[in-house]
């Protein structure tokens, strides 16, 4: 399905889009590169007070009745009519494709900055660095590479460590009765809300989902919310499927939602779906603004499966903490053993090296939650839910919050596995392509959220914003894009570029090397008893785990050459097509940016004329 529209001209059409209506010219006053202060909808209807930079333009302070602020609006769209009618806009022009199910967005913009995606730079920095070294100095070559080296090296040692004590605590807990920490909530129990969205799942995949939590010894305390998308085949058979399936299951409730299709500012994914569904529940629970920090909402998908104490160790956990709504989010830690030994090694190693950098860095170093993770909801009320214009919920909602709460928040490991299930295709082919073409949209999703911190970074304190940034860098930009490669490449140097390098160099090397395969290795002894936790009975034979162990440092290679080109791909060519993700660049080189700047100079002066004398107060008063 294709929707294209392109604007040559204004019209009286056109022009009826500016009827009195304060939702809508509020947005025209907001500055460029301001919060949009004055926005008011039915799902956040608190006061905003207006920015400082806009008190200039309201000197003094009367009040005024809504009788003569509709007339003031209806004054105000007559006289911008007028002045519009004489305007032209050439030469803008934005098409929305919608092919296979992925939305698809072009638009005439520049490429993208290596300073805008903020993880290119230090690729053609450290990689090639090898390669010319030597030729400047041979003694600085053989000193300066294997402490580089040394450097990536203790960066997976240290997360080797971390990750190996983390699962020791998956350990000690499998057996720990979660439900006694729940049993003294006082008159204030912790009630949960469980967002799945769905889209083209099959029945049977969601419901052995929602199964796992029909299980689960809180499942009373559980509103379960089950979202589809309007163009979800045989929705409504699915829906009644599911109704008749778990209705008498212990839920407190069970909500359907039907997110609908062509929002104007949402493109089709995980963050609308999933905004529109919180959205939808929260308004048919009638939940106060008293009960949100004793609510806990879980956001998943739909092939995960939780544990029976999934809940209860998500209560026990925030109790402990003092029930902390606007500080932390909670991750479980996830293991990808959906049928994991029946794959290839390339998706295998994948699945192993992902929950081990989830135990040692995302979750140690507070980086970010990935795909399952809980939040208080008065900590989504307060960020305004999730961002619907974008792809990766789980990085996206971190930053948007971190602006909200004006601290960088905590990641606390919920103290359980969780089952998630990994990229597969029909064949080993298939499944390879799948691989590289998921690396592909991490990468590319990663630079996309790095660009929406740099522009909302303003909005954080400053050394809350310098320590996630930098921790974003170095694991994603540093530590798997940029360490494969420079092992690559320092090796090569090493042995045909660099000459006369003394012996302990060259055992210091070795040791590296043999090292990082031990920080592999961590990853694999963890995977030997964490899925017999989840009572996942995996078969695998000891030369296949060996021969998988051995092409460790081959996948990160190659998952360093895939983000490789990715970065480079988004760097020199922007958003390209079939990638199911908002442009990187949000909205700073699209046309309507301008449009906008236009109106807000056409009016301004109206707008001052007339509200001189106008405190605003809030979008409405």
């Amino acid at each position: 399905m294709r929707f294209s529209s392109s604007i040559t001209h204004t019209n009286t059409n056109t022009l009826t889009m500016m009827r009195p209506n304060p939702k809508t010219l509020i947005r025209f006053f907001s500055e460029q590169g301001h919060q949009n202060n004055g926005y008011i909808n039915e799902e956040n209807e608190t006061n905003k007070i207006l920015p400082s930079s806009h008190k200039q333009h309201f000197p003094e302070s009367i009040q005024h009745d809504q009788q003569s602020k509709m007339s003031f609006f209806r004054q105000l769209s007559s006289q911008a009519e007028q002045k519009l009618q004489d305007l032209v806009v050439n030469s803008v022009k934005s098409m929305l494709e919608d092919k296979n199910d992925n939305a698809k967005i072009y638009s005439h913009k520049p490429p993208h900055s290596i300073i805008e995606t903020g993880q290119g730079s230090h690729l053609w920095l450290i990689v090639p660095l090898p390669f010319w070294i030597p030729f400047v100095s041979n003694k600085l070559a053989y000193y300066l590479l294997p402490s580089i080296q040394g450097l990536f090296v203790l960066m997976w040692t240290i997360i080797a460590i971390l990750a190996l004590k983390n699962a020791i605590i998956l350990y000690v807990n499998r057996s720990r009765d979660f439900t006694k920490d729940c049993a003294g909530q006082g008159q204030k129990p912790i009630r949960h809300i469980v967002a799945i969205s769905c889209y083209k799942e099959p029945v049977d995949l969601i419901a052995r989902s929602v199964e796992t939590l029909a299980d689960q010894t809180e499942v009373h305390r559980i509103t379960m919310v089950i979202s589809f998308e309007e163009r979800t085949p045989d929705k409504e058979k699915k829906c009644n499927i599911l109704r008749e399936k778990f209705q008498n299951c212990g839920f407190e409730r069970i909500i359907f939602t039907i997110h609908p299709y062509g929002v104007c500012d949402e493109i089709p994914g995980k963050c609308s779906n999933s905004n529109y569904g919180l959205r939808t529940a929260v308004k048919e629970m009638a939940i106060t603004e008293d009960e949100m920090d004793n609510i806990l909402v879980t956001t998943c998908d739909a092939d995960s499966k939780f544990p029976r104490q999934y809940i209860a160790a998500l209560t026990s956990k925030y109790l402990k903490e003092n029930r902390p709504g606007l500080t932390t989010i909670y991750q479980p830690p996830l293991f990808y053993n959906w049928k994991l030994d029946s794959l290839s090694f390339v998706t295998r190693v994948t699945g192993l090296l992902r929950s081990f950098l989830m135990l040692g860095a995302l979750i140690p170093f507070n980086i970010n939650t990935m795909s399952i993770f809980s939040f208080s909801l008065s900590l989504a009320k307060k960020g305004d839910f999730v961002h619907p214009g974008y792809q990766m919920d789980d990085i996206i909602c971190l930053i948007r919050w971190m602006g909200v709460t004006q601290r960088r928040l905590k990641i606390s490991m919920v103290p359980v596995p969780v089952l998630s299930g990994p990229t597969s295709g029909e064949t080993i082919e298939k499944e390879i392509i799948e691989w590289a073409r998921q690396a592909r949209r991490w990468t590319i999703g990663a630079a996309e959220v790095f660009h929406y911190f740099i522009v909302k970074s303003k909005r954080i304190p400053t050394i809350a914003a310098f320590s996630w940034g930098t921790a974003f860098l170095i694991y994603y930009g540093v530590l798997l894009c940029t360490g494969g490669l420079f092992g690559l490449t320092s090796m090569l140097s090493m042995n045909y570029l660099v000459k006369d390098a003394p012996l302990v160099i060259s055992y210091i090397m070795y040791g590296l090397l043999a090292l990082q395969m031990l920080t592999f290795s961590i990853a694999f002894i963890i995977d030997m008893f964490i899925p017999k936790i989840m009572n996942v009975d995996e078969c695998i034979f000891f030369l296949r785990n060996l021969f998988h162990f051995i092409m460790t440092p081959f996948v990160l290679l190659a998952y360093s050459c895939v983000e490789f080109y990715a970065l480079h791909e988004v760097v020199f060519l922007g958003k390209k097509e079939g990638t199911p993700s908002r442009p990187i660049v949000s909205g700073i080189y699209a046309p309507t940016t301008g449009i906008s700047k236009m109106l807000d100079n056409l009016i301004r002066p109206l707008f001052d004329q007339y509200v001189k004398q106008t405190t605003i107060i809030d979008g409405v008063h």
